[in-house]
Parts: structure tokens; C-alpha cells; sequence
């Protein structure tokens, strides 16, 4: 069973939605050249109940498996390899990733 890799961003001010988005399409790929990056899709999020409603307007969900450590590492090296480049701009992005490890079995919905 995966685990999941949440990154929750919002874009820097000085970047347009379309540059962004066509970035970070580009750039969940390229996560996905790292060892233990299984699959990996993009959301727009939409305030339902929070206490602070504009934190974030994107997330990334990725499949993995591995630990941390060797997943940081594959992305470390894919940047330091010059495989991944990121925009000038990449340091201006706020953003929270959490790590979710599962804890049951996959529950669905009876049809």
C-alpha cells in the first residue's frame, strides 16, 4: 500500500495562475522521475471549514512508497543533476507538505 505526499502551496503574487499551473504540470512530473514518486495529480482547493480559509489554493497529491529520506534524496539529486530546474521564483511560493502514512485498509462506497 502507498503512502501519500501532500504539498499544499499558494502561488507568489508575481506569478500569473496559467504560468503557475503550466509550472507545476511540468513539475509534478518531473517528481515523478524520482525513485519512489508513484503517480501524482494536482487540486484546486476550495474553502469548506477551516480556521484560516486562505491558506492554501493548491495541493499535490502524490502515491509513494520509501521513506522520506530516500524520497527527498531522489528529488535532491534530480535537482542537483540539473534534470529538475526550478524558476527563480520557486523560493517565493509558501507552502506546507505533510507526509500520510495509512493506518487502514481502503474503504469504498457500495454502489
Amino acid at each position: 500500500m502507498s503512502d501519500l505526499y501532500l504539498v499544499f502551496s499558494e502561488r507568489p503574487a508575481s506569478v500569473s495562475a496559467e504560468d503557475y499551473d503550466r509550472w507545476y504540470r511540468e513539475h509534478l512530473s518531473e517528481n515523478l522521475g524520482a525513485p519512489g514518486f508513484d503517480a501524482g495529480q494536482r487540486f484546486a482547493l476550495q474553502h469548506m471549514v477551516a480556521q484560516d480559509r486562505d491558506s492554501f489554493h493548491h495541493l499535490a497529491v502524490y502515491e509513494t512508497t520509501g521513506t522520506m529520506e530516500e524520497l527527498r534524496a531522489g528529488l535532491d539529486r534530480r535537482i542537483t543533476s540539473g534534470e529538475v530546474v526550478l524558476p527563480d521564483w520557486f523560493k517565493d511560493i509558501r507552502f506546507s507538505s505533510w507526509r500520510a502514512t495509512s493506518l487502514d485498509e481502503r474503504v469504498v462506497a457500495d454502489e
